[in-house]
Formats: structure tokens, sequence, C-alpha cells
């Protein structure tokens, strides 16, 4: 701090004053303090003569060894003072004894030296004398002095706090009106500154201390704050200016940006109109081919046009393959693919992979291989659809860049292993590992890019679009999982996909007692399959034996022990790739050691698999089902029954439907709530068919007041009614079943509907219905849910539709197989209900084309889905699909695309006019 003429004074007065204070302060304590340290130091000084006389007297009583006199004079000395004690201590061996004493005093121990001191111990004043020192004895007198009285350094104390408190604030006083008067001008100036907003360094000071300097200072800032405002007016009038021009510009990027936006969206939304359109365009010409293509196969072909037909077969389903990529990639890049979430078996899921793929690996030539870890179990949530088709991509991938050669086989293994698992997911690894060309990290680096591959060359020698692996990352990742990959360049490559899968309450282990006391020898040459068929068998809890060589087999053949009647022994045979030959495993069924061995032979060739006995059991390894395995095993072991063909059944058509009022007595009685009246004939017939009497009500309304009247066995309601929807009356009528005192005359409710949406189903099972059909009715699947709902019924048998019916020889509007599916094999019903829908149908078209021209998205939406089931359920699929496609694009409001369907649905209407006109 600058020192000036003002600031000398303030310390010389802040200093001066501390003196007094610390002066006044040293007086007072000396005062009330002097007079107990000079009463102390007289106390010392008496004890200090009496001890030295003390001692004198004791020296003379000691040079006789006369302890008893000096205890008396040590008694008089103390003259019975209890604030005084003396003792008496000789030296002997460096350690001071104690010879005799008067009594103690409390709390004070003697810690004797053999030295003559006067001092102060506490509150104890202790006086040492050596008595002689040839005999080396010592007195201590202690006598104990009162504590100080702490009253007069209080008082000291207190007189120096109020002396202090009176300077101090006569100073701050002092001192406060000195600040006063010096600072009243400045605040005052300061302030009337502050106030008017004026800067111009008016406060005036003629003070010449500091007060002064501080004055001048604060003028100078009170001109730069003028400065500066002039500087901020100058700078806000410049940004204002500028952000005039910034808007401007903003705006008129906005303006592009919003013109661009909109053209990316009618681009966007031109393209997904595009790839449905063309996609449904292509599919269903693809389809009429593929069709064709069976019919013609099953018709007599030399073996040249037959190879033909397998080339325009699978160069069809290629197609239809590519069309799937670009719709899924479609989906995924607008954000519109949505996954299903329910509980799925990854079993089943790889072993269709397998089975779909097969016939491509034997093209090849791989060996296509499956293993699913048997810790995995099955009800974990997940979308089946597209966990297979990310299996499905990753190893038809792996089996196209695999390649067999005279020196090494081509192998593909696809697998799901259990990385871990809690309460709550299992974490799910699933691999796709082939030792084929290999990749480069170059080509690694994009190969999930989409419409790429690992290079040029592929898409010309190999084909496909190139969307398979990243449609497959992005499936992943709506997952919630992660995929990678891991390649050499000549030794193959190993795709990883790692997915969440949380579990459901339908969890289902394989039981480790599945092959328990079963005894399993396996023979096997392939690594892997040893690797596989091992972990599945001793997870089962299966007793194994492992063999690796046809001599190490017919060495353990000649070693096998004669089995008790109920010891279950398998041997599981691996003859893929002639591992091991037919002859070879019959001399081994020969061996009289084996006549109770139970054989399963995994082979490759499927005449093979026709030739199972009793002691011997075929499994088709195309690829190694762990289902089908575990089965052959257990089939082996007669711990099941060995599966029957699966025969083509015949419907059995009731010969007449009773009367109403039978069917009421019996409660056989059916109550059908529709409100379309073609559905209401198809189904009346069927039911009618199959030997059921129905009573049918227009709307859920007069469906429930029916109901009402009587309680019918069984319901069958459409979903989508005027008045009251199918789900209102299951509602209503489940709200009123619980007042029954009785079960007797409880209601089955089934859904008939043609949504086939997904989570429909159990929409309809969670609010209390018990089943779910999809329209059109099948004449099968009506009768299979009438055998469990209400069965016990009149039935007649008729043989098959697909067995009866010609295929139309060329192409027509409507399919014949299909309407006796639903119709029976009656051509004069076919008839009856064609032209029925031919003037049924032209009445819908007209309201079809009213409300489109209106945009009345829910009246176009409700007519297509009248129109759907209804065309179907005559046989004009293509018309049923033409009305599917416009339900589809009535929910999204894409006038555009509804009007071309409505066109489509027209032209398609007018064919099967004309095909009916002209066949009848």
């Amino acid at each position: 701090m600058e020192k000036n003429a003002y600031t000398k004074p303030l310390f010389r007065r802040l200093g001066l004053m501390a003196l007094l204070l610390l002066l006044l302060q040293a007086a007072l304590f000396t005062l009330f303090t002097l007079p107990e340290q000079n009463q102390e130091e007289n106390q010392l000084a008496r004890l200090s003569a009496e001890t030295t006389i003390l001692a004198s007297a004791l020296g003379a009583v000691l040079q006789n060894n006369n302890i008893t006199d000096a205890e008396q004079l040590l008694l008089q000395a103390r003259n019975a003072d209890s604030n005084r004690a003396l003792y008496l201590y000789r030296q002997a061996n460096q350690q001071m004894e104690l010879v005799a004493n008067t009594v103690n005093l409390a709390d004070f121990v003697p810690q004797p030296e053999l030295i003559n001191q006067d001092r102060r111990q506490g509150n104890m004043l202790v006086v040492s004398r050596i008595i002689n020192s040839e005999l080396n004895t010592l007195l201590v007198n202690v006598h104990y002095i009162a504590p100080p009285s702490q009253l007069p350094l209080v008082l000291a104390l207190v007189i120096s706090a109020l002396v202090a408190a009176v300077l101090s604030l006569s100073f701050a006083y002092a001192i406060s009106v000195f600040f006063s008067h010096k600072l009243l001008p400045l605040v005052s100036n300061t302030k009337t500154a502050l106030d008017k907003g004026l800067f111009d360094g008016s406060v005036e000071s003629h003070a010449h201390d500091s007060f002064g300097v501080l004055g001048s200072y604060i003028n100078q800032l009170f001109r730069r704050i003028e400065q500066g405002q002039q500087a901020l007016k100058t700078s806000e009038t410049n940004i204002a200016q500028l952000k005039q021009e910034v808007d401007t510009r903003i705006k008129e990027r906005t303006d592009a940006l919003e013109t661009a936006k909109l053209a990316a969206e009618r681009a966007n939304e031109a393209k997904s109109t595009f790839l449905a359109t063309m996609s449904h365009e292509i599919r269903t010409p693809m389809n009429g081919i593929i069709g064709t293509i069976d019919l013609l196969r099953k018709t007599q072909l030399s073996t040249s046009q037959f190879r033909m037909t397998d080339t325009i077969r699978e160069s069809s389903f290629s197609l239809l393959r590519i069309l799937d990529d670009i719709l899924d990639f479609s989906k995924i890049e607008a954000g519109k693919m949505e996954l299903e979430n329910i509980p799925v078996s990854l079993v089943d899921i790889i072993e269709a992979v397998g089975r779909i793929l097969v016939s491509v690996a034997y093209q090849r030539q791989i060996d296509l291989k499956l293993y699913i870890d048997p810790k995995i179990p099955d009800g974990l949530y997940g979308d089946p659809i597209r966990l297979r088709q990310i299996l499905y991509n990753l190893a038809g991938n792996a089996i196209k860049f695999t390649e067999t050669t005279p020196t090494k086989t081509g192998v593909v293994v696809v697998r799901a292993d259990l990385l871990e698992e809690n309460m709550e997911f299992s974490q799910i690894q699933f691999s796709v590992i082939d030792n084929g060309r290999g990749m480069t990290q170059r080509q690694i680096n994009y190969v999930f890019h989409p419409f790429n591959q690992a290079e040029g060359s592929i898409t010309r020698k190999f084909g496909g679009t190139g969307l398979g692996l990243s449609i497959c990352q992005r499936l992943t990742s709506l997952m919630y999982g992660d995929i990678d990959v891991q390649s050499e360049v000549g030794k193959g490559t190993e795709f990883k996909v790692r997915i969440p899968m949380r579990r459901s309450e339908e969890i289902d282990y394989v039981s480790t007692e599945l092959l328990r006391d079963i005894h399993i020898c396996l023979f096997t040459m392939d690594s892997e399959n040893q690797e596989h068929l091992t972990n599945y068998f001793r997870h089962t809890n299966a007793e194994l034996d492992v063999v690796n060589s046809i001599e190490a087999l017919y060495q353990r053949a000649a070693q096998q022990k004669r089995l008790p009647p109920k010891q279950a022994v398998v041997w599981v045979l691996d003859s893929t790739y002639e591992q091991i030959s037919t002859e070879q495993i019959k001399t081994l069924q020969q061996v009289p050691q084996l006549e109770r061995v139970q054989f399963v032979v995994i082979t490759n060739q499927v005449e093979l698999s026709e030739h199972s006995n009793e002691h011997t059991y075929y499994l088709h390894s195309s690829p190694i089902c762990r289902s089908h395995l575990y089965d052959a095993i257990l089939v082996a072991a007669k711990r099941k029954d060995k599966p029957k063909r699966q025969q083509t059944s015949n419907l059995n058509l009731s010969k007449g439907a009773p009367d109403i009022d039978t069917a009421r007595l019996n409660r056989q009685l059916i109550l059908l709530a529709e409100d379309n009246m073609m559905n209401q004939r198809v189904i009346v017939d069927q039911l009618n068919a199959l030997g059921y009497a129905v009573e049918v009500a227009d709307d859920g309304a007069i469906a429930l007041e029916m109901w009402h009247r009587y309680h019918y066995p069984l319901v069958l309601t459409d979903l989508h009614m005027p008045n009251m929807s199918g789900y209102d009356l299951a509602i209503a009528i489940r709200k009123e079943s619980l007042h029954r005192q009785d079960d007797i005359n409880f209601s089955r409710i089934v859904a008939v509907t043609a949504n086939a949406l997904k989570g429909e189903e159990q929409k309809c099972i969670s609010i209390g219905m018990d089943g779910y059909i999809t329209k059109p009715l099948e004449l099968e699947t009506l009768a299979t849910m009438l055998n469990r709902w209400l069965p016990n019924v009149q039935e007649k048998t008729v043989a098959h539709s697909a067995n009866t019916i010609e295929p139309t020889p060329q192409p027509s509007p409507i399919c014949f197989t299909t309407i006796a599916n639903f119709l029976g094999n009656d051509p004069a019903k076919h008839e009856e209900y064609l032209n029925y829908f031919v003037k049924h149908a032209k009445e819908l078209l007209t309201e079809l084309t009213t409300e489109a021209q209106a945009q009345n998205r829910s009246g176009v939406r409700a007519i297509a889905h009248q129109f759907k089931s209804v065309a179907k359920s005559v046989g004009a699929v293509s018309l049923s699909a033409k009305a599917l496609k416009l339900e589809q694009a009535a929910e999204n409001s894409d006038w555009p695309v509804i009007n071309e369907y409505v066109r489509l649905m027209q032209e398609r209407y007018q064919e099967v006019v004309n095909y009916v006109r002209h066949r009848y």
C-alpha cells in the first residue's frame, strides 16, 4: 500500500493503540499475579531451611543406624500437617530405597535423586537434601500448596478487554467520521453520475490525499465508460445491419433446403411406391411361372426338358430373392422395418436354414454342417423370420464362395453358441464358418456397405445385389446385437453375430436326462462331426465311447460284452463321404457280440434312408439336425416309437346338417356374426357341409341379442362389423358370462377374419376369444377348428379336392384348387358362387370407386378388406392380392398408389367376368 500523508497518521494511530493495549495487559497481569508469586517463593525458602536443619539432625541419628529415631524426627517435623510429607531414602545398588516416611500425599509419587534441589512439581513444593554422602542417604520434604486463585487473572483479562473495547470503539468512531468526511463527496457524485447515466468525469474531489487520487481514477473510469457506450452503440447498429443480412440469407437457404427436402421426400416416396409396385407386378407373374413349372414337372418330360425346368425354377426363385433384398433394404432405409418379438426355437430356425440350403450345398459339393449348443433353451424372444434371413444370407454367401477341389472338401458350418446368460437375457452367438476363398482386410472394410461385394469380378462371377450383408448388419443392429467378420485369404471366413435375447416364461431346456443309461459308441473320422455329436451326447448324460478308425471300430465290436435284455446300447456310425461303407456296416451287424446292439447310421445318401429296419436306423445327414439325431437315438433305444409316414388326409363331409331345433337341443348350433353377404353364404355352406347347423347375425349387436336368447356353444365372429365389432362382442359375452353360476352353457368364441396382421391373434386371445382363423376359410382348417371346440358331428368321406380337381390347362383368373378348398368338389356350387361373386363384386367396386374419388381412406380400406376375402373364397387369387395391396396402401393414405390399385382391380375383375361368362 502506498504510504502518503493519509496513511502515515493512520498507521501511527493503529500502532499506538496496539502498544497501549499490550502495556495495559502487562501491568494488570503483573499487578494481580505478583503477590502470589512472592508468597510461593517465601514458602519454598522456608521449606528449604527447615529441610536443611532436619537433614543435619537426621545425620547424627543415622550414624548409629537408628531408624526408629529417624522416623520420630520425621513425624515431629511433619507436626501432623496434612499438606506435608517427608521421605527418607538410601541408595543401594544404584537404586533409591525408601527407609522411612510419613503418610503419603494424594496424587503424588516421589521421584528421588541423590542431589540437593528445590523445585515445584505441579501443586507440590519438593526439597531434597543429602544427609550423609558416605551413607548415600537422602531426605525429601514435600509440601502441598493450594492452586493459585484464577480470580486475579480473570479480573485482569476483563479489565483489559473493557479498556480495549472502549479504545477500539473510540478509534473506530474517529475513523468512521474521517472516512465519511472524505468519501461522502465521492459517493454523492458517483451516484448522481450513475442515476443520470452521464459519465463525463463529473466527480469532484479536492483532497490532496488518496481520496483525491481515487476521485481522479473514477473520472478516468467514467470517461472510458462513456467512450465504450459510444462504441457499443456503433457496434449495435452494425450488428443490426449484419443480422438483417444474415436473416435474409438464412431465409433464402432455408427455403432452398425446404424445397430440396420436399423434392427428396417426393423422390423417396416415389422410390418406395415404385419398389412396391415393381415387386408386386414382378412377383405376380413370377408366382405364375413357378406354379406352372411345378405343374409341368409332374407331367411326362424328357431328361433335358426336366433339366430346363430346373433352370427356370431356380432362376425364378433367384429373382424373387433379389426382390426381397431390395424391398427389405428399402424398408430399413425408410425406418419402417418392424421386428416381431415372440418366443422362438433356435433349433427350428437353424435346422430350417440347413434344409433350405442343403440342395445348393449338394450341387456345389459342399459339406454343410449345423451345430446348436444344447445349453441354449427354446423360448427366447426374437423375430424368427429375420433371424432366419440373417443366417440364410450368411450361409448362402459362404456356400457361394466356397469350392470343393480334388485336394480339399468345401465345408460350411452354421452354429449357435450360448456365450452367457442371466435371469433375464441369454447372449447368443451365431457363427457361419467356411474354408473358402477368404477376403483381404481391404475387402473386409467395405463388405457391409450396400451394393458392394468383395470385388467387382465377384458380381460378374457369382451374381447378387450386394445387399445381403448390409441387410444382415442392419437387422442385427435393430436386434441390439453386433456382427463382425474375420477372414484370411485362401483359408476361409468366419462371420459372428451376437444378439441378446430376452428369456420368456415358456423357457425350455434340453433335458440332461434325455439319454441317461444309454451306452453310445460313436464312430466318425470327421473332427467337426465328432465335436458336435460328442457335445450333444454328453449334455444328455449318455455313456459315450468315441472311435476314430475302422480298425478300432472292429476291435471295439470284438470286445463288446453280451448285453442284458434291458440294456440300451446304440452304435452311431458316421458314414458320410464314405467314412464307412455299406458292406462294412453289414459286417458289423453280423458280429455275434452286436446282435442286441442298435445301429444309427448317419448317411448323406437319400436312398439309404428308406432302408431302416428293426436293428438299423438310417439318418439322412443333409445336414445333421440335432432334433432328428435325438429322435433317432431314442427310437433305436426303444424309448420312442418310430414316426409313421404322414398319409394324405381326406376330409369327411357330413351327409347333411341337422335342423336348427335339433342342433339347439343337442347344443350343436353355431352362431355366425358376419356383415358380408357373400362370406355369410360361403361359411354357412361350409359349416353345413361339415354337418353343423348355423344361425347368422349381420353385425355384432344383433349377434349379442341372439346370444342373450340362446347361449350358443360356438360363436364365429368377424372382427370388423358395423354397430358392434367382433372385439366388443367377445368382451360383452365374456363380461356377462362372469355373472353366471354354472359353466354348462359356456360359449366358445373364434375370430374369423381376413386380417392376418402380426399380433392380431394375440389381441383376440387377450380379450377372451378361444381361437383365431383367417379368411377365406379352407375346409380342412375349419374342420380342425370345429373338431376342437364342437366335436361329435355326423361325417362323410370325400376325397381331397387336390386329388380330384384337374389343374386348369390355360392360365385363368380363377384357381379351382383354391375354390375347391373352400366350397368342396361340387361344380354346380362353384358356378353358383362365381355368378354371385360377379354380381356382388360389381357393387363393391362401384362403392370402392366412389370412396376413392372422395379420398375417404377408411371407406377404401373397409371395402378392400371385404373384397380381399370374398375374391379369394371363389378362387380369384390375383384379384384378392390386388385388394390386399389396396388395403395396405389405404393405411398410408397414398392416393396415387390407391388409384392405381383401384384401376388394376377393375381390370382383374373384368377378366373374372369374361372368364365366368365364357365358361358357364
